[in-house]
């Protein structure tokens, strides 16, 4: 129960967080400068982080729970790959809210310059690489962090041995 409550108040934070950075302006939001919003939203194929959310979310009840319950966890994972399913179903709440936060910083005449782009050749090129230059940027950074926890470590343990500590 302590997970659900966790969520629940987490969700509730993230809704309200959100809210308050669309301020006044959400409700000045018309329906053409929205189905843009979207639309771009759509494009860039924002898709996979709803999909992440959930499966991530459910991963994390799921642990949780079975933690509890060891002896029923093929039941839990059963139900839990279910309940993450259902979510997939119907409207895409955080597609709505990306839309909205595109609408809120970009006019209608620029996200249809942005849209229009993106149905070039190049456009289409830089959509279809997204993901994968995603994931090689996610690897060079982790790469890039590793290296330099190694080097921090070293600086540090060099800098407290001449400050007179030994290890």
């Amino acid at each position: 129960m302590a997970i659900l409550k966790y969520i629940s108040t987490w969700t509730i934070a993230a809704s309200a967080a959100v809210l308050l950075s669309f301020g006044a302006q959400a409700q000045e939001i018309g329906p053409e400068h929205l189905a843009l919003a979207k639309k771009y939203v759509a494009m860039t194929d924002t898709g996979y982080l709803y999909e992440r959310v959930i499966v991530d979310t459910s991963k994390t009840a799921m642990q949780f729970l079975v933690q509890q319950n060891p002896e029923i966890a093929a039941s839990i994972a059963t139900a839990a790959k279910d309940v993450a399913i259902s979510y997939f179903d119907g409207d895409n709440e955080l597609h709505d809210s990306f839309a909205r936060i595109y609408a809120v910083r970009f006019s209608v005449e620029e996200l249809s310059e942005i849209v229009a782009f993106y149905e070039t050749p190049v456009g289409q090129k830089v959509l279809a690489n997204n993901q994968a230059i995603g994931k090689n940027i996610e690897s060079a950074a982790s790469i890039w962090k590793s290296n330099l926890e190694t080097e921090i470590a070293i600086k540090l343990r060099t800098l407290l041995k001449e400050r007179g500590f030994d290890f």
